[in-house]
């Protein structure tokens, strides 16, 4: 019989598994395997399992558990010594047991100069973890002894990347390493071992980079430097200490050499020779790089967990760099929570994302740029040229959708992959190149690459908590308002087809070109045939002044019932909120507010607080909010958007917040919740209405 606690807890009879009963059941067959051949006493065993909060039948409940526990297990292990229980088994027949001897041997062998068996040793002993241990129990002895367990578990593997870095592993590792200081961004070991395995693969700068975020994040999070002996790996890298260096194992090839020729004799439009710069954007830093000159600014949006600066290793995406940099001054960034720009909790919405690019855009002078959004770039540059037409010179949509899931009135279905954390690195790469760049789908030496560089661009939380977000994406009502130059590119056999030429159908003017092959990625297959557009398109914009139009989300409130003194405390209110939340007010009566923003969740919360602070001081509002086209006349807005946001109101009960579906489709991500509710005035239309401020 074996009993198995790393990972969900389980019971073979030779091939055949033990069915162990309830929770609190298998809690205690946990709890007695910790401590397997000792007597646990039922008074411990009780408050194991109960805490403080201990039933008056918890000493029966013990003996009915051990009772039926011993019905389930045969050869019975299960004992009774007073003044308890306990298991008695072979240490081998418990998984943690057989996982702490070959950690033990492992350890040795590492300290006795063993490498190859040390390596060996150690994963075997990784390989007995089929998961965390004891998360199924929320017990008091579980969290505990869970910890307890994985800090052996990540001791163990920092062991074995330790040897497989000996053994001049480095280039191997860095994938690997890459995913863990994302998981665990505080352990200073597994960030040592990047730092080493990155520097011993010729990537100095991002060593540096590596230590540049962890002494960052250990200040922000705990108020502390680094310790010396990372300190002391900085130094040595910095002075290029050739201690540092290894030579590769015997038998396995050298990593291929890379260019070390200075910066200053480097092509002008070579990611190496540009340097990669930081701009807060609220209180994100968001990573940036500047490549070329021209009279034209290019601001490329990728897709998903792509990021620029591991592109530049990759010649394909290389070479499409810098070829857009022979088209003018193309501006790469790392979009909030992925690359080389901050980690964000959740996920971000549109709305903020467009506040990076137009803060990277001030931060290298940019008064006007064409937008590039490839995937789910795509919807956000499209926003960002009906919002903000007056800093868009050109739109250039690449393989992208307006929404990806399926609605009554749009019959396409884009769908995402949706890994499993166990899946992110190697496997969701192969599952990423077989449906999205079959054209390499048989090459392992791009799949391998392609697994660096999606690690490299997120956590898997964070990949997956940015597929939700996609699919809640939905900016089909923006299209028509779209008034710059459009180009909209797709190949004719990608999985994305039916939802670009959908996007490009909508979008007033835009040029539609559907080019062979299947491949999503631009820079993959055929890249020149995208390029070649993209350059005879932008050759064609001029640095025109922007539309007398734009989007714009409107707020419209009504005092009910209004009394004028209060409303000058109103008028107050509402000149001290609207700058908070970036509002321009549109001129109406004192008891009709209205505003314009260039964000709906800005509105909405800009919103609340009104309804909250007129509610404080005795007056009760109505808040409408419709997201639409608006004539821009003097810098303020005007037009059927402001109409509309003022029925809206009209259907608002006193103290509540009523927005249409056009801002609905907008928020995604940002955390506003939002239900939906219908309204006699206006029966045709789907509006919602908003609970509390979000905090």
């Amino acid at each position: 019989m074996r009993f198995a606690i790393l990972g969900p807890l389980e019971v073979h009879d030779g091939d055949a598994p033990v069915r162990l009963g309830g929770r609190r059941q298998r809690a205690l067959l946990a709890r007695l395997l910790l401590d397997h051949n000792r007597t646990v006493s039922v008074d411990r065993l009780v408050d194991d399992l109960w805490g403080e909060d201990v039933p008056d039948s918890a000493v029966k409940m013990i003996h009915i558990y051990v009772s039926q526990l011993r019905k389930l297990l045969p050869d019975g292990p299960l004992v009774t010594r007073p003044p308890g229980y306990a298991i008695e088994l072979e240490p081998e027949a418990i998984d943690v047991v057989h996982f702490t001897r070959l950690r033990d041997e492992g350890r040795a062998a590492l300290a006795a100069g063993d490498l190859a068996t040390a390596s060996v040793s150690l994963r075997e002993g990784l390989a007995l973890w089929r998961g965390a241990a004891l998360a199924e129990f929320s017990e008091p002895f579980a969290q505990a002894q869970s910890a307890h367990l994985e800090d052996l578990h990540l001791a163990c593997l920092e062991d074995r990347i330790e040897a497989d870095l000996a053994l001049g592993r480095h280039a191997d590792l860095v994938g690997e390493l890459e995913a863990l200081v994302v998981s665990l961004p505080l352990r200073e070991r597994l960030r040592g071992q990047l730092m080493l395995a990155l520097h011993r693969s010729g990537r100095h700068a991002e060593a540096l980079d590596a230590y540049r975020r962890f002494r960052e994040t250990l200040d922000r999070e705990l108020g502390l430097e680094p310790s010396p002996s990372l300190r002391d790996i900085e130094r040595r890298i910095l002075q290029h200490d050739a201690a540092l260096d290894l030579p590769a194992p015997s038998g396995l090839p050298a990593p291929p050499a890379r260019d070390r020729r200075p910066a200053a004799s480097l092509p002008a439009t070579d990611g190496a020779a540009a340097e990669t710069r930081f701009v807060e954007s609220g209180d994100i830093a968001i990573a940036y790089q500047v490549v070329g000159s021209g009279p034209l600014d290019l601001v490329l949006v990728h897709g998903w967990v792509c990021g620029f600066a591991a592109g530049w290793e990759r010649e394909q995406i290389a070479r499409f760099y810098r070829r857009l940099a022979s088209m003018g001054r193309l501006i790469l960034f790392d979009k909030r929570g992925t690359g080389l720009s901050d980690r964000v909790k959740g996920v971000a919405p549109l709305e903020e994302r467009m506040d990076d690019v137009r803060a990277v855009m001030d931060a290298v002078g940019s008064r006007r740029a064409a937008l590039l959004g490839v995937s789910e770039g795509g919807p956000m540059v499209s926003l960002f040229a009906a919002t903000y037409p007056e800093r868009t010179a050109a739109l250039v949509a690449m393989g992208t959708f307006a929404r990806r899931t399926p609605a009554p009135d749009y019959p396409i279905d884009a769908p995402n992959l949706d890994p499993s954390i166990a899946q992110w690195g190697l496997p969701i790469a192969r599952l990423f190149v077989r449906h999205r760049v079959p054209s390499i789908a048989d090459d392992e030496e791009a799949i391998r690459w392609y697994a660096s560089y999606i690690v490299r661009g997120a956590s898997p939380a964070a990949a997956m908590t940015l597929r939700r977000m996609n699919d809640e994406i939905d900016v089909r009502h923006v299209l028509p308002t779209i008034g710059v130059p459009a180009l909209v590119l797709y190949r004719a056999d990608e999985y994305l087809r039916e939802a670009t030429r959908y996007m490009g159908d909508r979008i007033p003017g835009a040029r539609v070109i559907a080019l062979p092959g299947a491949d999503h990625l631009p820079w993959e297959g055929d890249q020149d045939d995208v390029l070649d557009e993209i350059e005879a398109f932008l050759a064609t914009v001029h640095d025109e002044d922007g539309p007398e139009h734009a989007l714009a989300t409107v707020l419209s409130t009504r005092a009910v019932s209004p009394d004028p003194t209060l409303l000058q405390r109103y008028e107050a209110l509402v000149r001290n909120q609207l700058p908070r939340f970036r509002g321009e007010p549109i001129e109406g009566a004192p008891d009709a507010v209205s505003a314009s923003f260039d964000g709906p969740a800005r509105a909405i919360r800009c919103a609340r607080a009104l309804v909250e602070g007129a509610a404080a001081r005795g007056i009760a509002i109505r808040a409408g909010l419709h997201t639409g086209e608006c004539a821009v006349v003097d810098g303020r807005a005007g037009g059927a958007a402001v109409e509309v946001s003022a029925a809206v109101a009209a259907e608002a009960a006193p103290g509540e917040v009523l927005v249409s579906s056009t801002v609905r489709d907008l928020v995604a991500g940002s955390g506003i919740n939002l239900r939906e509710r219908r309204c006699a005035g206006l029966p045709e239309w789907r509006l919602f209405s908003s609970g509390a401020a979000p905090r």
